[in-house]
């Protein structure tokens, strides 16, 4: 069963370049967060546990990632392919 992305949660998107990943912080309104995870536009901390996958191979890349990493476990990877990148 794939999980869908949830509009209401902060989140990262997910590239995969090679044997790299990339996390970009998000916050749920869609602005981009810096180092510090506050949003500017919200004027609020957010707290990212959703990490949104552009494509199956980086979904399943970023899968094994959480399963493997005890620090991950509380994050969820879905699939998002509706984004403008959808080839990373």
């Amino acid at each position: 069963m794939t999980k869908t992305k949830d509009p209401k949660k902060d989140f990262f998107y997910a590239t995969l370049k090679g044997d790299e990943l990339t996390l970009e912080p998000y916050c749920a309104c869609g602005n981009y967060l810096l180092e510090g995870y506050f949003c500017e536009k919200c004027k609020r901390q957010c707290v990212c546990t959703e990490i949104r996958c552009r494509n199956n191979a980086t979904l399943e890349y970023v899968n094994r990632f959480i399963e493997n990493n005890e620090s991950f476990k509380k994050f969820t990877a879905v699939l998002d392919e509706g984004t403008k990148e959808g080839n990373d």
